[in-house]
């Protein structure tokens, strides 16, 4: 399969595998950012079970930051450890909505029940403004539902919040 097509991959009936590989870094520095294959089966798993139900709430979903190579994740200087970095085992991606960041978190968090791995609410800085907030998401199969607040990129750590 070549790239375009596997860049069409439906993953649920709103995603496609092209939202989750965007990448302004990988573009710039003319880096592959596809995924490895047997990622696909878990990605497919999270639109399904978290990403839409959060359309059905809150209308759209979207993607600013899925998949990251390794590459991609050193230019974005994310954690070595980043769930960003996806395996058949854990995904990741950050989000926006067009509905106060807040209301999103706190629902996903206190009301949803969704099988979410951490969910976190990520503070840019650009302050009094969510241009630059997001709300991480991972997902992994065996999921431990975390939810934290704090600065994009972990710059002053994370506070763990309550989650029901």
């Amino acid at each position: 399969m070549n790239m375009p097509d596997i860049l069409d991959t439906q993953l649920s009936p709103h995603f496609k595998l092209r939202e989750f590989v965007r990448s302004a870094i990988a573009q710039a520095h003319g880096i592959d950012n596809t995924p490895p294959d047997d990622c696909l089966p878990l990605l497919k798993e999270f639109c399904v079970k978290i990403l839409e139900p959060l359309r059905e709430k809150f209308g759209a979903v979207f993607i600013t930051s899925g998949y990251r190579c390794p590459q991609v994740n050193a230019l974005a200087h994310g954690s070595p450890t980043s769930d960003h970095q996806w395996s058949p085992s854990h995904i990741a991606a950050d989000c926006h909505f067009l509905h106060p960041l807040r209301n999103v978190f706190d629902w996903l968090r206190l009301e949803s029940k969704l099988p979410f791995d951490q969910c976190i609410l990520e503070f840019g800085k650009i302050p009094d403004t969510e241009t630059d907030d997001c709300i991480h998401i991972s997902y992994r199969v065996e999921p431990r539902r975390i939810a934290l607040v704090g600065e994009t990129h972990n710059r002053a750590g994370y506070d763990r919040v309550e989650v029901v």
